[in-house]
C-alpha cells in the first residue's frame, strides 16, 4: 500500500525544520527576527506564534484560553519569580525553599562560561545543560569519547542565543546565562521497556498548588515524540489530546501509572502553591520522582482548544502583581 502523500509531505517538512533548528546560523537569524519584533511590538510576536497554531489572534483583552492568560501575564505582570523558577540553575534554591531539595538531581558544577569548565574534574558520566534555553542539553555517557573543545564550542553557541523572544516569553530574558553539570539519571527499568529511546517526562500541570493533569512525553527522538494525557487520578484524557507536528499519540496503548504518583503530586503541589499556574516536570528514578525543571510558559497545540479553555479557567489572574496599570480582565 502506498503511503499517504500528505503525510509524506508533512514528514518532509518536519525533517527540514529539525535540520534547520540544528543550524546555528538559522537559529541566530530567527532570534534576531524575534527580538526585533518583541522590542518593536511584543503583541505582534505573541499573535504570530498563536496564529500559526490556531489561525486567529489571541484575545489579550479578555483572555480565557490558557495560552492567552499566560501571554497576558507576560505582558502586564511582575514575572520575576517566574524567572527564578525557569532558571535551571537557580530554581534549585526555589525548590530547596519549598522543602523539596531531596527531589533534585545531584549538581556537579556551575560555570558562567564554557571556558571555565575543567573537564578532568568531572565524572565519567554527566549531563551538561544551559540554564536559560529549551533543548540545550547534552548527555555524556563516557567523557573519554567526547571532544572537549567541540563541546565547549557548542555550549558557547547555545549561550550566544538568548531564549525567550520567540512568542514573547519575557521571564526567560532576565535569566543570567550559565552552564551546569548534573548527574546522569537512569530511569526505572520498567520505563526503559516502554521508552527505550529516552527518559519519560511526567509534566504535571498545577494551578495554585492543585494538580490538574499530567502530560506524559516519551520515546523522544529526532522529529518524533510520543505523548499522552491523564488527570489527577490517572484517568486517561485521550479526547483532550491531539497529534500535532512531531507529537504522536498511541491511542490504543495506555501509559501505566507510576508507582510514586502520589508522591509526585505532593511535590508538584508544594512547588506550585502560590502560582496561578506552573508545570512541574519529573523523571522517575529508583521508584522516586526527580524534579527536572519548572515551566511557567509552555509550548502548545497538542491539546484540544476546549481543554486549553478548561485549563485557562483554572488560572486566577488576580494572584499576579500588575505592573503597568492594566485592569484585570473581567
Amino acid at each position: 500500500m502506498l503511503n499517504d502523500p500528505n503525510q509524506a509531505v508533512n514528514n518532509l517538512k518536519l525533517n527540514v525544520l529539525y535540520a534547520l533548528n540544528k543550524s546555528f546560523v538559522y537559529r541566530y537569524f530567527a532570534y534576531l527576527v524575534h527580538r526585533y519584533t518583541c522590542l518593536k511590538n511584543p503583541v505582534a510576536e505573541i499573535n504570530r506564534v498563536f496564529h500559526t497554531n490556531y489561525g486567529r489572534n489571541p484575545d489579550l483583552v479578555n483572555p480565557h484560553h490558557l495560552i492567552e492568560k499566560i501571554s497576558w501575564m507576560e505582558l502586564h505582570c511582575d514575572v520575576s519569580e517566574w524567572t527564578l523558577c525557569a532558571d535551571k540553575y537557580r530554581m534549585r534554591d526555589y525548590v530547596k525553599s519549598r522543602g523539596c531539595e531531596r527531589y533534585l538531581p545531584k549538581l556537579y558544577a556551575q560555570w558562567d562560561n564554557p571556558g571555565q569548565i575543567v573537564w578532568n574534574e568531572l565524572p565519567d558520566q554527566f549531563v551538561l545543560k544551559t540554564n536559560n534555553g529549551c533543548g540545550t542539553v547534552l548527555v555524556v555517557k563516557d567523557k573519554n569519547h567526547f571532544n572537549e573543545k567541540k563541546i565547549k564550542c557548542m555550549l558557547q553557541k547555545w549561550l550566544a542565543i538568548p531564549y525567550g523572544y520567540r512568542g514573547y516569553q519575557r521571564h526567560y530574558l532576565d535569566i543570567k546565562p550559565c552552564v551546569i553539570a548534573e548527574e546522569l539519571l537512569s530511569q526505572d527499568k520498567s520505563l526503559d521497556l516502554i521508552s527505550p529511546q529516552s527518559m519519560v517526562d511526567f509534566k504535571v500541570w498545577c494551578f495554585d498548588g492543585k494538580v490538574e493533569s499530567v502530560f506524559v512525553a516519551y520515546n523522544r527522538k529526532p522529529a518524533s515524540l510520543t505523548v499522552d494525557l491523564y488527570d489527577a487520578n490517572w484517568h486517561r484524557l485521550k479526547d483532550c489530546i491531539q497529534e500535532m507536528g512531531h507529537y504522536h499519540t498511541q491511542f490504543d496503548v495506555e501509559f501505566p501509572r507510576p508507582s510514586c504518583f502520589e508522591e509526585m503530586k505532593s511535590v508538584a503541589s508544594a512547588l506550585s502553591k502560590g502560582h496561578p499556574q506552573m508545570r512541574v516536570d519529573f523523571y522517575v528514578v529508583n521508584g522516586k520522582p526527580v524534579v527536572g525543571e519548572l515551566t511557567m510558559s509552555t509550548g502548545y497545540g497538542y491539546f484540544t482548544e476546549q481543554y486549553y479553555y478548561h485549563l485557562g479557567d483554572k488560572v486566577d489572574l488576580s494572584m499576579m502583581k500588575v505592573i503597568d496599570g492594566t485592569p484585570l480582565p473581567s
